[in-house]
């Protein structure tokens, strides 16, 4: 009789002959049972680009990305992302925003965890609100891509920022707990907390943070030969945020996932520099709250369905105490209600069907002693189809998008009903596992923010809707150049040609001027590159860069001050570059971002110009596992090493050389 352990024996033989593939049938089993230790494998994957396989330009960055730049903020991050020009008034609470290939930040949309943000009064995101504590990856999309199952109005926009939060894929049914601090220079100070936990078929996780900054730093202010050194004042942050999040999985191929968010900054705005100005006093106060929720469903191997829902509330309370009697002071209520539901149906394995629908609901209560309370109301409905074809070298794609906005209000002139028609289409190719070429073009059509509508003098309800039509045509590569180096490597070159486009002209962090600009024509390169090289098997060297090129001016008429000139605050040079050494004891991160000289007006008038600046920052990270599951994450940040004060907005001076220490904890 066999005896268990000659069975045991001859099985593990058999199972050691299906894993050595490489073995011959000849080889001996008992050599292959001596006794030895194989030295530790390490395997790292590099996350290919995205617009390999795009119509349209894509760029992502990851967690491990974000670490690696040392972002402090959102802002911080996506100015490492080619065509993107940032507009930052400086410290820790100046509003921050960012425009695409010149098209302005009001044609920069923005998706939370999969739904768009709004701020119906002033047309843009504020970036500052949201910050990167929690933020698993942030995408760049501009035009249309291939993924043509998307909400409408994330359709409508010529460039979509997508930030998608963390998601816990915790096995067990345990509490878990995630503790950090971040401390930084001019009395930075943010302590973040969440909890989650899961029960079968339900996650839920729940987040808490509080940013509070005096953002007094120093700068200097040059007047012939004469040098002032001062502190920035009226700069002082108290924000805090909160999230609640369930999501429910009643089938592996059925999702319900509820958000409950709450936003509260209460700031100083600083003033315009000046060598004998007065100093700021104007305050302002924002609060958010939304609640959303969506389903994402199979209904079969065909058939694909999701439907969202939100309710947005904000207030702004905004307060110049440099005027008597209020003057200037303005209270600002937005209520938005938005429904959407989108079907992807797929009749055959290389061709789909896309349709979907959305209907949006805006308005805004307002309280100022300089302006009747007009109670503006739009009513947006829609609607796109989609088609896209697909093999395993070419992929085509078109999308009919349909707008209708209706506007009213309670008193005074309302702007008029517009109807517009969206085609876009888009094409990628494919050759080799390296190789691709994309080609896009987009028609666009943007409604004036209430804002510029409506605010005090400087809103015109005249203002004319802006029509943007978007080309774009790219290259990419994506391969191994030998055995320890990889690399990628995209370039796309464009042209958005903007009819009645309209120009936003800052007064200070609250009040701008917005004129329409009859004719913008932009023309661009962006270029992007990327390469990782093993040293050994726990070092690496990783090498990230990228410069773009914008062109974009007026072509108004040939008899205006401005004609064939930049557009103000573009600029037609900016880069960015990191370099990372990644080894067992301390990762080192090196990084530069740099633009070349704006103009503050579009005249170009005397006085107007805005130098370029550098700015180089380093950061010292590292991950230590530790016992029972726990992770302790440290980084160490120095932004502006060179100390170099830099304007990015005319008269706003931004921080000198500054310093961020993070420790987490997850558990």
């Amino acid at each position: 009789m066999v005896s268990f352990r000659q069975t045991y024996a001859r099985v593990l033989r058999v199972l050691l002959l299906l894993v050595c593939l490489n073995g011959t049938a000849e080889a001996q089993i008992a050599d292959s049972l001596a006794g030895s230790r194989l030295g530790e494998v390490r395997i790292k994957a590099t996350k290919k680009l995205k617009t390999l396989r795009n119509a349209a330009p894509e760029q992502t960055l990851d967690a491990k990305t974000l670490e690696q730049i040392g972002a402090q903020s959102l802002s911080d991050a996506v100015r490492h992302m080619a065509g993107v020009t940032l507009h930052d008034y400086g410290g820790a609470g100046g509003l921050k925003t960012v425009s695409v290939r010149g098209l302005g930040a009001q044609f920069t949309g923005v998706s939370y965890d999969g739904v768009a943000l709004s701020d119906i009064q002033t047309g843009q995101i504020d970036l500052q609100r949201y910050t990167l504590n929690d933020v698993q990856q942030v995408d760049l999309l501009i035009g249309d891509g291939n993924d043509i199952f998307i909400a409408a109005r994330d359709a409508q926009m010529p460039a979509l920022l997508k930030i998608r939060t963390l998601t816990d894929n915790h096995s067990d049914s345990l509490w878990h707990l995630s503790a950090q601090t971040v401390l930084g220079s001019w009395g930075y100070t943010n302590p973040m907390l969440k909890v989650s936990k899961r029960w079968r078929k339900l996650d839920f996780s729940a987040l808490g943070d509080y940013i509070y900054a005096e953002n007094d730093y120093p700068f200097i202010i040059y007047n012939i030969q004469q040098r002032l050194h001062k502190h920035r004042v009226n700069s002082m942050m108290n924000q805090s945020h909160a999230e609640f999040n369930i999501n429910y999985r009643p089938h592996d191929l059925h999702t319900i996932a509820l958000k409950l968010y709450y936003y509260d900054n209460d700031r100083q705005l600083p003033g315009i520099v000046r060598y004998y100005s007065a100093e700021s006093k104007q305050t302002l106060r924002e609060q958010t709250a939304f609640a959303q929720m969506q389903y994402k469903g199979q209904q079969n191997d065909n058939l694909k369905v999701k439907v969202a829902g939100k309710w947005n509330w904000n207030e702004s309370k905004y307060r110049d105490r440099l005027y008597s009697e209020g003057i200037m002071d303005g209270n600002y209520w937005q209520r938005e209600g938005y429904l959407s539901g989108a079907a992807l149906w797929r009749p055959l394995d290389d061709f789909s069907v896309s349709f979907a629908g959305d209907f949006v609901r805006n308005g805004l209560h307002s309280r100022n002693m300089m302006l009747s309370d007009v109670c503006p109301v739009r009513k947006s409905f829609l609607n796109t189809a989609a088609l896209r074809w697909e093999r395993d070298f070419l992929s085509l794609s078109m999308r009919i998008l349909h707008s209708t906005h209706l506007n009213s209000v309670k008193k005074g002139e309302q702007e008029q009903d517009y109807r517009h028609w969206s085609p876009s289409a888009g094409a990628s190719l494919r050759w080799g596992k390296s190789w691709a070429m994309r080609i896009m073009w987009k028609d666009i059509f943007r409604m004036p923010s209430f804002n510029e509508l409506y605010f005090f003098h400087r809103g015109a309800s005249s203002l004319k809707p802006e029509r943007t039509r978007q080309w774009n045509a790219g290259i990419s590569w994506n391969g191994r150049i030998s055995s320890t180096l990889r690399g990628t490597f995209s370039a796309d070159g464009y042209i958005n040609k903007v009819k009645d486009k309209i120009v936003c002209i800052p007064y200070n962090l609250f009040l701008s001027r917005n004129v329409n600009a009859a004719k913008v024509t932009v023309h661009g390169v962006d270029l992007a590159l990327s390469l990782d090289y093993a040293l050994t098997s726990n070092h690496a060297l990783e090498l990230q860069g990228h410069y773009s090129y914008i062109s974009a001016l007026d072509r108004s008429a040939p008899t205006a001050t401005a004609y064939k000139k930049q557009i103000a605050y573009i600029p037609e040079n900016s880069y960015s570059s990191v370099a990372t050494w990644r080894n067992p004891w301390l990762n080192v991160s090196l990084t530069a971002y740099g633009v070349g000289k704006r103009w503050a007006t579009n005249e170009h008038t005397a006085g107007t110009s805005v130098a370029g600046y550098t700015d180089i920052g380093a950061t010292l990270f590292r991950d230590f596992k530790l016992k029972g599951n726990h992770k302790l994450t440290a980084s160490f940040n120095v932004s502006n090493l060179l100390d170099k004060q830099h304007e990015v907005i005319s008269g706003y001076p931004m921080p000198g050389i500054g310093w961020r220490a993070k420790v987490r904890w997850e558990w």
